[in-house]
C-alpha cells in the first residue's frame, strides 16, 4: 500500500504565484484551477514514471473558517491578508477539480489540511502503509519518519534539483538541525512569522538547535534554564516560557482528527475520462485537453462540457461589484479624499439605478409628428436627454443616419427610425410608417443644438462626427465613455461592459441583431420593433450610468481632468477626423512597384544565400533553414517546439554578420511596408471627400495618448529612408500647404521637470544639445568634437531611462555586453540623482496607491501594482516611472489641441488641424499664409501647460511647411 496525501491548499496557492492569470470567456479568473489540475495530473504521471505510483491518493484542503488553534492563541495567523480576489472564486473549482480527477476532497471544520495530513499517515504508517506527503511546508516535516515508512516530497522545480525532491530524516536535519522528532520543539522556540506563532523572541532556527540538542525537549529546557550560561538568553527563556509553551502546541500536528472516510476509502481509481472532461471543457482548457486525453489515450470529443459549469452558471464568488463600489466610496470618505457628500450621493446613485427595472417592452416607437414633438417638449423641460445615433457602419464618415433614440429618465425612452429598409440594403425599399429625414431633423437641429439642454451619449465623438455631416452641431454633451476613461482607466469601455459591471445588466448585443461575418447586414435592415429595443436600452442604460459616474467625478476630485481635457477634446477630434488628409495615389502606386521589386529581388538573394527555395514568410520554413541546415548559434524554440524566427532573433543575427538574416530583415519591412501602407491606404480614400479620414481613440491607452486606427496613422516609420517616402504621398491639394509641428524632446523636458533634473533644466534653458551634454557628464568627452557614437550611446539612455530599461535591454540596444551596459546605467544615475530618486518614489507610490499621477493630475491605474506574480510586479515597477513622463506629455499636446482651434481663429488664420501622430500635430493652410501660422502655433504649443502647471523646464516646438509631410517634417 502507499499512500499519496497531497497539500491541495499548498497546490493552489503555488498555482497561483507560478502562474500568469488566466480567466475563462465568461472572464471568470480559472488560472490557478488550470494550475492545480495539471499539477495534479502530473504528480500521478512523474510517480509513475519512478515506480512510486500510488495505490491510495487524497487531496486535502484547509478549511476556510477557524479552527482549534484559535482558541489557543487568538493571535494565531492574524497577520494573514485575505486571499487575492481573483483567487477566491477558484476554491471550489479545485474541489471539483479533484473530484474530476477522482480522487477525494478532503476538508474539515475546526482541523487545519495538516492535522488531517498527520491524521491519515500516522494511520497508514500503522498499517503497515509507505506515505508520501506532497508539500513544501515545513510543518509537515516533523512526520518524517526515520525508517522512510514517510516521506515528503517537493515538487517545486529548482534550479539544479530533481524535478521530485524526497525529503527524508537527512534533508530535515539539514533544514532543521535536529531530527523530525525534534522540529516541533525547534519551531516551538523560534516561532513563526508566517502564521504568527510567537516563539521566543531573538531565538533562531541554528540556537533553536542546539539548545534543543542538548536539553532534549522545550520542557527539559525550560526546566534548566538555571544551567544556561548566557545571562541574557537564559531571562528571555524565563521571561517567554509560556509563549514556548503555547507555540509548541501551535506546531504539533494532531494525528487523531476524527475523519470521516476510513484508509480503503482513499483507494486510488482510475481516471474517468468522462468525469475529467467534462470539467476541463467547461473550464475551457483546451492545452490541458489535448495533453491528457493523449497521455490517457482516449478521444476528448466524446464528451460535452459539463452544463453544471458552463459559464452563464458560474457566479464569481467574491465579485459584488455593489459591495465593492460602497466599500471603496466609504473608504475614499475615510481618508479624506473626497467630500462625504459627493461619496454619499454616488453611493445612493448606484443603488437607485441597479434597483429601477429594464423593460425593453416598454420603450416607445416614434413614428408621427406629434409624438417627436411631445418628446422635444418633455426633453426640453427637462434640460437633459440621453441621444445615440445609430448608422449604417462604424466609420461615421461613410455610415448613413438610421435612426435616433432618446431616454429621459430610467426605463423611459424612446426610438426614431427614420431609414430601415426591406430587402438587401441600398437595393431595398423604405420601411412604411417612418418619419421624413429631413423633417425630423428639421424638428431636432434647434434642440441638438441648444446650449441649454444637455445632451448624454457613449462615445460621443461618433455621434459629433456622424451628425455634423448632415449639418447638426451637437452640443453641450457628456460623455459616459470619457468619464469612466478619467475615473476607471481603460477597465471598461463599451455600454455593454459598463451595464454588465455597474448595473448587473446584459444588454443587447449588436451582433443578435445584425450577424457576422459575410451574411452581416446593415443596422437599416434590422425590423423596427427589434431595432427599438436595441436602441432606446442603449440610451436607458447610458442615462443610468451616468447617474452613477457623474458624482463620481466630483466624489474623486476628477471633474477638472473631465472638464478641461476629455470633454472639450472629443469635438476638437471629430473635426479633424472629418477633414482627412489628401494621399496622391500615384506616387502610393510608384511606391509598390518599387517596393515589390525590391522585395522581389532580396528574395532571390534569400535562395541563393539559403540554397534553396522556400517561402520566406514562413517563419517554420525559416528557422530550419537558419538553425537545422546552417547550423547557426543561439538558436531558441517557441512553446509549439518550432524554432524562433522574430525581429529580434533575425536582427541578432544579422548584427554578428548572417547575410541572410540581413536579407529577411530587409524583405520583412519592404513587405511590411506594401501590404500596410501603400497597398492599403488608397483603399481608405473617401469617396465623397477624396481624402483618408482616421479615427481617433482618446479613452483606450492608459496614459491619455491618443490612437490612432483605419487606418493607422500614427506608425508609419521615420527612421527608415523607406518610411519617409510614405509620407511624402500624404499632400496637400493645389494651394493648400502642409505645416508640421513638433515637441523636441517633451518627455525628456517633463522628466527634467517632474524628478527636478537641474543639470537637464539648464541644459534645455540654454538650448544645449542635450545628448551630447549627457554624453559629457557621463563620459568626460567634451560636447566639442564629440564622436557620433558616444552621443549615439548617451542617447539610448537618456530615452531607454524614460521606460525603465535594463541593462539587459539596453545591452542589446547598443550591442555591448550587459556589464558595460550596467556601468552606464550606474554612472547615469551617479551623474544624475535626482532619477533614480524620481524612479524610486514611483515604486513606492504605485505599491501603496496602486495608481501613479501625471503633472495635470490624470490618474493612470495598474490593478496589479502588489502582485504576486514577479514578473507583472516588474512590469508594474517599469510602467510606473514611464507613466507619469508619457502621460503628462499627452496632456500637453491635448491642451494644445484643445486651444488651438479658437486661438487660431482669434489670430485670424484659416488653418485646419488635420493629424495627431503622438508629440506632432499637421495642419493645411492656404499657400502662403504658413509663416503666419507658424509662429501662432509654436506659441499655443509650447505654451500649453499654462496656467495649471507652471512647467521649470521651456517646451520647444519646431515647425516646418512644405508640400508634403515628409518634407515638412
Amino acid at each position: 500500500m502507499h499512500l499519496v496525501l497531497v497539500d491541495g491548499s499548498g497546490y493552489i496557492f503555488r498555482a497561483f504565484h507560478a502562474l500568469p492569470p488566466f480567466t475563462r470567456s465568461d472572464k471568470l479568473p480559472v488560472g490557478s484551477v488550470l494550475g492545480f489540475s495539471n499539477m495534479i495530473f502530473k504528480l500521478e504521471q512523474d510517480l509513475k514514471a519512478e515506480d512510486q505510483a500510488p495505490t491510495h491518493m487524497a487531496v486535502v484542503f484547509d478549511y476556510s473558517g477557524r479552527t482549534f488553534r484559535d482558541q489557543i492563541y487568538a493571535e494565531y495567523k492574524s497577520h494573514r491578508p485575505p486571499p487575492p480576489e481573483e483567487l477566491v472564486p477558484q476554491f471550489p473549482l479545485t474541489r471539483t477539480a479533484t473530484l474530476a480527477y477522482g480522487l477525494p476532497s478532503i476538508e474539515m471544520e475546526d482541523w487545519e489540511a495538516d492535522d488531517i495530513i498527520a491524521t491519515y499517515a500516522c494511520m497508514a504508517r500503522d498499517a503497515g502503509a509507505k506515505v508520501t506527503i506532497v508539500s513544501s511546508d515545513k510543518d509537515l516535516m516533523q512526520l518524517v519518519d526515520p525508517d522512510g515508512s514517510i516521506r515528503l516530497l517537493d515538487t517545486i522545480p529548482r534550479p539544479g534539483q530533481p524535478a521530485l525532491r524526497w525529503i527524508g530524516p537527512d534533508e530535515v536535519f539539514e533544514k532543521f538541525g535536529v531530527t523530525p522528532d525534534k522540529v516541533i520543539d525547534v519551531q516551538a522556540l523560534c516561532g513563526d512569522a508566517v502564521d504568527n506563532v510567537p516563539g521566543v523572541p531573538g531565538i533562531g532556527v541554528k540556537t533553536a538547535a542546539e539548545l534543543i540538542n542538548t536539553y532534549g525537549s522545550v520542557e527539559a529546557l525550560l526546566e534548566s534554564t538555571a544551567s544556561i550560561k548566557q545571562p541574557k538568553r537564559r531571562q528571555t527563556l524565563e521571561d517567554n516560557a509560556e509563549l514556548a509553551r503555547i507555540s509548541k502546541k501551535l506546531v504539533t500536528l494532531s494525528r487523531d482528527v476524527p475523519v470521516a472516510l476510513p484508509l480503503d476509502g482513499l483507494l486510488r481509481e482510475p481516471i474517468d475520462p468522462g468525469k475529467l472532461f467534462p470539467f476541463l471543457k467547461a473550464m475551457e482548457f483546451t492545452k490541458a485537453i489535448a495533453y491528457q486525453a493523449k497521455i490517457l489515450e482516449v478521444n476528448p470529443d466524446d464528451w460535452e462540457p459539463d452544463p453544471g459549469l458552463a459559464p452563464a452558471q458560474v457566479k464569481p464568488i467574491g465579485f459584488n461589484n455593489e459591495a465593492k463600489e460602497v466599500a471603496r466610496a466609504a473608504r475614499l470618505s475615510a481618508e479624506g479624499r473626497a467630500e462625504n457628500a459627493a461619496v454619499k450621493f454616488a453611493a445612493e446613485r448606484l443603488q437607485k439605478m441597479r434597483a429601477i427595472p429594464i423593460d425593453r417592452e416598454a420603450y416607445t416607437t416614434i413614428v408621427d409628428r406629434a409624438t417627436l414633438e411631445e418628446w422635444i417638449r418633455q426633453i426640453r423641460a427637462q434640460g437633459y436627454v440621453a441621444i445615440d445615433a445609430e448608422s449604417t457602419g462604424l466609420d461615421n464618415q461613410t455610415a448613413d443616419l438610421v435612426g435616433l433614440s432618446f431616454a429621459l429618465a430610467p426605463g423611459r425612452a424612446a426610438y426614431l427610425p427614420l431609414n430601415h429598409v426591406t430587402g438587401n440594403g441600398m437595393f431595398g425599399s423604405k420601411v412604411e410608417g417612418q418619419l421624413d429625414e429631413r423633417d425630423a431633423l428639421a424638428l431636432l437641429k434647434p434642440l441638438l443644438e441648444d446650449r441649454s439642454i444637455l445632451k448624454i451619449a457613449h462615445n460621443v465623438k461618433y455621434d459629433l462626427g456622424l451628425l455634423l455631416r448632415y449639418g447638426i452641431d451637437l452640443k453641450p454633451f457628456d460623455d459616459t465613455l470619457l468619464m469612466s476613461y478619467v475615473l476607471d482607466g481603460v477597465q471598461y469601455n463599451t455600454l455593454s461592459e459598463l451595464s454588465a459591471h455597474w448595473l448587473n445588466h446584459t444588454g443587447i448585443e449588436i451582433k443578435e441583431l445584425i450577424g457576422t461575418g459575410k451574411n452581416q447586414k446593415t443596422f437599416a435592415e434590422v425590423d423596427i420593433p427589434a431595432a427599438a429595443r436595441y436602441a432606446a436600452e442603449d440610451t436607458d442604460l447610458t442615462l443610468r450610468i451616468w447617474n452613477l459616474l457623474k458624482p463620481r467625478l466630483v466624489a474623486e476630485s476628477q471633474s477638472a481632468l473631465y472638464e478641461t481635457e476629455e470633454r472639450p477634446l472629443a469635438p476638437v477630434l471629430a473635426r479633424m477626423e472629418g477633414r482627412g488628409i489628401g494621399v496622391d495615389r500615384a506616387i502610393l502606386s510608384r511606391l509598390t512597384g518599387d517596393f515589390t521589386q525590391r522585395a522581389a529581388a532580396l528574395e532571390a538573394t534569400a535562395y541563393e544565400l539559403a540554397g534553396q527555395n522556400f517561402n520566406l514568410g514562413s517563419p517554420k520554413q525559416l528557422g530550419e533553414i537558419l538553425f537545422d541546415k546552417m547550423q547557426l548559434p543561439g538558436g531558441t524554440r517557441t512553446k509549439t517546439g518550432a524554432w524562433s524566427t522574430g525581429a529580434d532573433v533575425l536582427e541578432g543575427l544579422a548584427d554578428q554578420g548572417v547575410p541572410l538574416a540581413r536579407t529577411i530583415v530587409d524583405w520583412r519591412q519592404l513587405t511590411k511596408l506594401i501590404g500596410t501602407y501603400t497597398d492599403a491606404l488608397p483603399g481608405y480614400i473617401n469617396q465623397r471627400t477624396s481624402r483618408v479620414h482616421t479615427t481617433y481613440s482618446q479613452h483606450s491607452v492608459l496614459t491619455g495618448r491618443l490612437s490612432s486606427n483605419e487606418p493607422n496613422l500614427q506608425n508609419i516609420p521615420v527612421r527608415t529612408e523607406d518610411g519617409r517616402k510614405i509620407r511624402t504621398a500624404f499632400v496637400a491639394p493645389a494651394g493648400r500647404i502642409l505645416i508640421s509641428a513638433d515637441y523636441s524632446q517633451i518627455e525628456l523636458r517633463v522628466l527634467a521637470h517632474i524628478a527636478d533634473i537641474q543639470a537637464l533644466k539648464d541644459a534645455f534653458e540654454e538650448g544645449l544639445d542635450i545628448h551630447a551634454m549627457t554624453a559629457s557628464e557621463m563620459f568626460g568627452v567634451p560636447v566639442a568634437g564629440m564622436p557620433s557614437e558616444v552621443r549615439r550611446r548617451a542617447k539610448a539612455i537618456n530615452f531607454g531611462i524614460i521606460y525603465g530599461i535594463s541593462a539587459f535591454g539596453l545591452a542589446n540596444q547598443l550591442g555591448i555586453e550587459r556589464s558595460e551596459a550596467g556601468e552606464y546605467i550606474k554612472t547615469y544615475f551617479a551623474r544624475f540623482p535626482g532619477i533614480q530618486d524620481y524612479m524610486a518614489e514611483q515604486r513606492r507610490k504605485v505599491k501603496a496607491d496602486g495608481y501613479v499621477t501625471t503633472i495635470f493630475g490624470r490618474k493612470i491605474a495598474f490593478p496589479n501594482a502588489n502582485s504576486s506574480h514577479a514578473a507583472e510586479r516588474s512590469f508594474v515597477e517599469r510602467a510606473s516611472i514611464n507613466a507619469p513622463i508619457q502621460g503628462s506629455a499627452a496632456d500637453i499636446i491635448r491642451r494644445a489641441m484643445i486651444r488651438m482651434e479658437p486661438e487660431l481663429k482669434r489670430a485670424g488664420i484659416a488653418a485646419d488641424m488635420l493629424l495627431q501622430v503622438h508629440d506632432e500635430l499637421i495642419f493645411e493652410t492656404d499657400l502662403g499664409h504658413e509663416d503666419k501660422a507658424m509662429p501662432v502655433i509654436r506659441s499655443i504649443m509650447e505654451n500649453a501647460a499654462h496656467p495649471a502647471v507652471k512647467l521649470t523646464v521651456p517646451l520647444q516646438v519646431d515647425a516646418h511647411a512644405a508640400h508634403n509631410w515628409d518634407e515638412a517634417h
